[in-house]
């Protein structure tokens, strides 16, 4: 069972003790509030556990609870993903026709100058999405959701510490019930009495009830395999988006090549070499957290799939 609270809901989690978005002087700004919003709004429109843990593999024996939320890490990203956009900039734009459609001579591939507004809405488009990417591949895993859940079962106390990562009180706001209501119906009981309508103080029978129930929800949807790399499927969808808008068709096309004595077929045309240009700090990102990595091919592969009449 899943709630779906919707922006404002979304917007009184972030300004919960623990997980307030802070934001270094002077970066209050239009791009990055698009971006915070669009964050909220993508990890509000569907149940959170199916977009950041679906898939995956069978829960190890042994898993370490996390009892803390770390920093969020949304703006920090998306300065990080635009800053390698920004000066790249022009090859970017070229791949998506922008300087064609807006009737602008290609500029110097290398040409410095700060963005005009239609440059930074555009690159702030791109920047979000791998900033989306970048946050659902850091998602708590599956086994240490579960593993804090039964710390929280067993011990109801650190519920009101409120200090627990967020995903862990997404999953009890989901379950939680004052009786024999439906779970979630009183979800409002456990982000807090700021929220407007009818707010009670939770009670430590019905938070271990909440946090049992969710380890069975969450164990009952997992599928066994090889993890799913939710990433890929975000960038597919968005970054798909983006270029498309732009009249260009998504082809997937076989090349031949040569890699030593053997003759290979590798991925190419406007879409993956889009790619190419956009992706390499989400990639960096990644790598240097030891998380799975994204890849050209599989992005491709996820649009071409899910659009077939473009092949």
């Amino acid at each position: 069972m899943w709630f779906q609270p919707g922006p404002a809901a979304c917007s009184e989690w972030n300004s919960r003790r623990g997980r307030r978005v802070r934001l270094n002087q002077g970066c209050l700004n239009n791009d990055v509030e698009k971006c915070t919003a669009s964050l909220c709004e993508h990890f509000s429109r569907r149940p959170l556990q199916a977009e950041l843990f679906r898939g995956r593999g069978p829960m190890p024996t042994l898993s370490k609870a996390r009892l803390t939320e770390c920093e969020s890490p949304w703006l920090e990203t998306w300065d990080r993903m635009h800053q390698y956009l920004s000066p790249n900039k022009v090859p970017i734009l070229t791949a998506l026709g922008f300087y064609a459609e807006h009737d602008l001579p290609n500029p110097e591939a290398d040409s410095a100058g700060s963005l005009t507004v239609d440059e930074k809405a555009e690159l702030g488009a791109i920047a979000t999405a791998l900033t989306i990417a970048a946050v659902a591949s850091d998602a708590m895993p599956t086994a240490v959701l579960i593993a804090t859940l039964h710390k929280v079962s067993s011990c109801p106390l650190l519920f009101f510490s409120g200090q627990l990562p967020a995903a862990v009180e997404w999953e009890i706001a989901g379950n939680y019930q004052r009786g024999c209501e439906k779970p979630a119906t009183h979800w409002r009981d456990v982000w807090g009495n700021q929220l407007e309508g009818d707010v009670e103080v939770p009670t430590q029978p019905n938070i271990t009830r909440a946090a049992l129930s969710a380890i069975d929800s969450i164990q009952g949807e997992r599928r066994r395999g090889r993890p799913y790399n939710v990433a890929n499927q975000i960038l597919a969808d968005r970054l798909g988006e983006i270029f498309r808008q732009t009249g260009q068709l998504i082809v997937r096309v076989r090349q031949p090549a040569m890699r030593g004595d053997e003759l290979v077929f590798i991925e190419a045309g406007p879409f993956y070499d889009f790619l190419e240009l956009v992706v390499p700090p989400l990639q960096r990102y990644l790598r240097e957290r030891e998380l799975a990595p994204v890849t050209v091919d599989t992005v491709v592969r996820f649009v071409t799939e899910a659009f077939p009449s473009v092949r």
